[in-house]
C-alpha cells in the first residue's frame, strides 16, 4: 500500500510540475501579444483644459468599461511632458494596451454600442473624438509590441 500511496503522490507532483509550467510558459507567451497604443497629441495651451475634460468625462469612462470587458489589460492613462523642451513633439500623450490585435478589432466593431450604453442620446463615440480632432494640431497613434529578448 505504502509503493500505491509514494507512486501516485509522485504521479500528482509532476502532473503539477508541468501544468505550472505550462502555465507559466502560457502567461509569458501572452505578455508579448499585448498591443501598447500610444497616441500623440499637440494641443495649443488655450485648448488644454477642453482636451482634458474631455478626455476626463467622455472618453477615459468609456475606456474603464473596456477594461471590465476585457478589451485592454491595463488601466488607461494620459500623460503630459513634465517639462517642455524648446519644440515640444507633442502635449498628451495617451497609453491603452490592448489584450491582442483580436481585441482592437473587437473594440473598433463595439466601441459605439458600448459609448451609447455609458451615455445614452449622446452621438456615440465619435462625438468626443470631434471635438478632441477640432482643438488638436496634430495627432498621431503608434501600435507598438514588445518584443522577448530572452527567447
Amino acid at each position: 500500500m505504502r509503493k500505491t500511496e509514494l507512486f501516485i503522490a509522485l504521479i500528482l507532483s509532476v502532473a503539477f510540475f508541468v501544468s505550472a509550467n505550462n502555465s507559466y510558459a502560457e502567461k509569458v507567451e501572452d505578455k508579448y501579444k499585448v498591443v501598447y497604443e500610444e497616441s500623440f497629441y499637440v494641443v495649443k495651451p488655450e485648448n488644454k483644459d477642453l482636451f482634458l475634460k474631455t478626455y476626463k468625462e467622455k472618453l477615459f469612462p468609456f475606456w474603464q468599461e473596456m477594461k471590465k470587458l476585457g478589451i485592454i489589460v491595463d488601466d488607461y492613462r494620459l500623460f503630459s511632458q513634465r517639462v517642455h523642451t524648446a519644440k515640444p513633439l507633442w502635449t498628451f500623450k495617451t497609453l491603452v494596451v490592448f489584450k491582442n490585435y483580436e481585441a482592437i478589432d473587437r473594440w473598433l466593431e463595439m466601441r459605439d454600442e458600448v459609448y451609447a450604453k455609458l451615455f445614452p442620446g449622446e452621438k456615440g463615440y465619435k462625438e468626443p473624438r470631434k471635438i478632441i480632432d477640432s482643438i488638436t494640431e496634430e495627432h498621431w497613434d503608434e501600435f507598438i509590441r514588445e518584443i522577448p529578448l530572452d527567447k
